[in-house]
């Protein structure tokens, strides 16, 4: 798989194509609240990931601001 660059927070790191901006940014210890990528299991709580919309990250280039768990790093 292809590696790719990017800056979050003017920190640079290489991730393999199609990983997440929030894995990305896991990797550099800088933490984006999230609610729906809670790990729940009360067998009652339904996680949906990328829907609550609380990750919301400015994506240079683009815009719309973007849910960092629908938006995979690409080339």
């Amino acid at each position: 798989m292809s590696l790719v660059t990017l800056t979050i927070n003017n920190k640079k790191i290489q991730v393999e194509q199609g990983t997440t901006i929030l894995n990305a940014a896991k990797k550099l210890n800088i933490n984006i609240p999230t609610l729906c990528h809670l790990k729940i299991h009360d067998n009652k709580t339904e996680n949906h990931p990328g829907s609550c919309r609380v990750c919301v990250v400015e994506v240079e280039g683009k815009k719309k601001l973007s849910s960092c768990l629908l938006y995979s790093c690409n080339e």
